[in-house]
């Protein structure tokens, strides 16, 4: 258990360590994936992502987003998935400003603790299920690339950025031997930085985000999360980090 202890105390520092002068806001995320896993070492999902603001400091406007993701996953070794995305995300960021933004990602998912390796039928790949870990503990880390392309509504520029992501994740069962077993209650943890590239119009572009929470795996086909989220913003890469955003993100996944 020294995997989610580990995290817990990072969320206690980073947190900690900007409540004096961090001015924060209360928001709510939806996360509804839609996975197809029936066609040998390839993966097809699409994530719909709803997002809004609930509560903010006095002054600051509120906003709402929907990004629609979808996303083609191969599993190229039993320690190694190749991903790409091409994520389209739409923002009323304030009454009068609007903006959409394109991004197009590639990246890597490393599993840290490999998996089974996939079942060969007459030659042929079978895959009808997830490929199980070989222990309890899943600890992956996923790299990605990618390029945003902003566009607003009113007078400011268009802007286009590369940002580098890295998230390490970590899954832990809590009922069952196996987070792939039916009935599995698991907690459910991870931590990303994000780095542009260059500077860019858009706020809160480099950032910090910790999710923590825990998960149910009803069966094959369904799965849902419930997960609190803290991100740590700052405006450039010189600044310092001064605005939190703290965020409820309920997960469901439904699996064919």
């Amino acid at each position: 258990m020294a995997g989610p202890t580990s995290l817990a105390a990072l969320l206690s520092v980073l947190v900690a360590s900007n409540v004096a002068e961090a001015q924060t806001n209360l928001q709510l995320w939806g996360d509804i994936v839609i996975d197809w896993q029936k066609r040998g070492l390839f993966e097809y999902v699409l994530d719909t992502e709803p997002k809004a603001l609930l509560a903010a400091p006095a002054g600051d406007p509120g906003w709402a987003t929907i990004e629609v993701t979808p996303n083609v996953g191969y599993v190229a070794t039993r320690w190694l998935d190749l991903t790409s995305e091409l994520a389209a995300a739409y923002t009323a960021q304030t009454d009068d400003v609007h903006s959409v933004e394109v991004t197009p990602r590639v990246g890597v998912r490393l599993h840290l603790f490999s998996r089974a390796v996939p079942v060969r039928v007459a030659g042929h790949v079978v895959r009808d299920r997830e490929l199980p870990p070989n222990r309890r503990l899943v600890l992956r880390d996923y790299v990605r690339m990618e390029w945003r392309h902003l566009f607003y509504s009113d007078d400011t520029n268009d802007s286009s950025a590369a940002r580098f992501r890295n998230r390490v994740e970590l899954l832990f069962p809590l009922n069952r031997p196996l987070v792939t077993a039916d009935g599995a209650r698991y907690l459910s943890a991870d931590w990303e930085w994000f780095i542009p590239v260059s500077d860019v119009t858009e706020r809160f572009a480099n950032k910090q985000r910790i999710r923590v929470g825990l998960g149910w795996r009803r069966s094959r086909d369904w799965r849902f999360e419930g997960l609190y989220v803290f991100d740590r913003s700052r405006n450039t890469i010189e600044e310092g980090f001064t605005t939190s955003d703290h965020a409820i993100n309920v997960r469901v996944r439904r699996v064919f």
